[in-house]
């Protein structure tokens, strides 16, 4: 998988986050395709610019991504999955 052109990331948080979670940022993406997915904003950690969840279902599981929107981009900051 790779990075699609709507979609950034920084290589070591994205290592760094396969380490603590087992799943990879290019995976993340995907929950966005979601038909059903959700946005919600992330009113703990937007001081410095708004962040916000984007909660959808990929492979087989619910994937909660923390991102924010830099330009014309997706910034992937982190993501977990909760296996449904």
């Amino acid at each position: 998988m790779t990075k699609t052109s709507d979609f950034e990331w920084d290589d070591a948080k994205d290592q760094s986050n396969q380490r603590k979670h087992g799943i990879p940022f290019p995976l993340a993406q995907f929950a966005f395709l979601d038909e059903l997915r959700v946005i919600l904003e992330d009113m703990d950690h937007s001081d410095d610019e708004k962040r916000y969840y984007c909660l959808g279902k990929v492979a087989g599981g619910i994937m909660t991504v923390r991102f924010t929107y830099r330009k014309t981009k997706i910034r992937i900051l982190a993501e977990r999955k909760t296996n449904i």
